[in-house]
């Protein structure tokens, strides 16, 4: 069971920055700090897909990342 709840604290973490990671991207490629969309070479038409698949993304990533840390929380 111990090795159970170490994992579910990992991942969780690990999910919940990447979902914050993937949130920042979006947002950059939205607002287009730094000159993200030239790096990406995207498309205006197809920007407002991108983002918001993106978000969506992140949206539940974030979630079920949070879902495992209460999981390890409640099993303390």
């Amino acid at each position: 069971m111990g090795v159970r709840r170490t994992l579910a604290l990992i991942v969780g973490i690990i999910q919940s920055v990447i979902a914050t990671l993937v949130f920042i991207f979006a947002f950059s490629l939205y607002f287009n700090f730094f000159d993200v969309q030239t790096l990406v070479d995207a498309a205006v038409e197809t920007r407002y897909f991108h983002v918001s698949a993106l978000l969506v993304f992140g949206f539940f990533s974030v979630i079920s990342g949070l879902f495992l840390v209460h999981e390890w929380l409640e099993s303390r």
